[in-house]
C-alpha cells in the first residue's frame, strides 16, 4: 500500500512579516496540497528549480537566505516553496527569524505522527575547502547546538549571527534536536553552504519511513513509545 505523500501549507502573519511556506516531504507527483501551493513567481528568483521530482521556490527579498534554503530543499528531497515580506528596511532579523519558524511549522505539520520513522539522522557535506557536518534527531524536544565558525558580519546582505538565530528557531519550530558544526573552512559562503547542504543530508535520512515488513515499520521510534 502506497504510503500518504506528507505536506503541509503554512502562514505566518505577524506586524512585522509576512510569510507563506508549503512544503512536501516527498515527491511532489504524489503530494498534490504541496504542489498546489508552490507555483513560481512571474518575478522568479535564482532559488527556483522545477524538476520532475521536485519543485522549489524561494523568495525572501534576502538573496543569501533564499540561497541556503534552496540548498536545503534540494539536498534533503523536500520540494518547498517560500514567500516572504518582512521589514527589510530596519534589518534582516525578523524576516529571516520568522522565515525559519515558518519553514519549521511546516515540517513538523508535513512529519504529521511521528511512527515508521528512521528518526536519527547525520549528514557531512564538503565545498571545496569547508567541510560542514549535521545530526539531526525528530525528537518532539526542541534544541539546538550551533556552531561554524564565522568571521565575517554578513554574506550578501544576510547577517551571519542570523544564520545560526535562524537554524535555531527552526529547530524550535519543527520540534527538533539539532547539532550543526562547520569542522574548518577559510571562505564563510561556503562554511554556511556546507552546513546547509549537511542538515540536509541528515534531514532526508532521519524522514525516512520504514514501509511494512521493514523492523519499526507503524513503530514509534523510542523506548518511551512517544515522541
Amino acid at each position: 500500500m502506497a504510503l500518504q505523500a506528507r505536506t503541509a501549507v503554512v502562514s505566518r502573519v505577524t506586524n512585522e512579516t509576512k510569510i507563506q511556506v508549503s512544503l512536501s516531504l516527498d515527491d511532489p507527483e504524489e503530494a498534490e496540497a504541496a504542489k498546489k501551493g508552490i507555483v513560481p513567481p512571474k518575478d522568479a528568483s535564482h532559488a527556483t528549480q522545477f524538476t520532475p521530482t521536485q519543485q522549489i521556490t524561494v523568495s525572501t527579498g534576502i538573496g543569501f537566505l533564499d540561497h541556503m534554503l534552496h540548498a536545503l530543499a534540494k539536498h534533503s528531497g523536500m520540494s518547498l516553496a517560500v514567500r516572504a515580506k518582512g521589514d527589510l528596511y530596519i534589518d534582516d532579523h525578523h524576516t529571516t527569524e520568522d522565515t525559519f519558524l515558518a519553514v519549521g511549522t511546516a515540517f513538523t505539520k508535513a512529519l504529521g505522527a511521528r511512527q515508521s520513522l528512521a528518526r536519527f539522522g547525520r549528514g557531512d557535506a564538503p565545498l571545496d575547502e569547508a567541510l560542514s557536518w549535521a545530526v539531526i534527531d525528530l525528537s518532539s524536544r526542541p534544541w539546538a547546538v550551533i556552531n561554524l565558525g564565522f568571521r565575517r558580519e554578513k554574506i550578501g546582505d544576510l547577517s551571519t549571527e542570523m544564520i545560526t538565530h535562524g537554524l535555531q528557531s527552526f529547530a524550535q519550530a519543527a520540534d527538533v534536536t539539532l547539532h550543526v558544526g562547520c569542522t574548518y573552512g577559510d571562505n564563510d559562503h561556503h562554511r554556511a553552504e556546507s552546513a546547509f547542504k549537511a542538515l540536509a543530508v541528515a534531514i532526508r535520512t532521519a524522514v525516512t519511513r520504514k514501509t511494512a515488513g521493514e523492523v519499526g515499520a507503524g513503530d514509534i521510534v523510542s523506548t518511551k513509545g512517544v515522541l
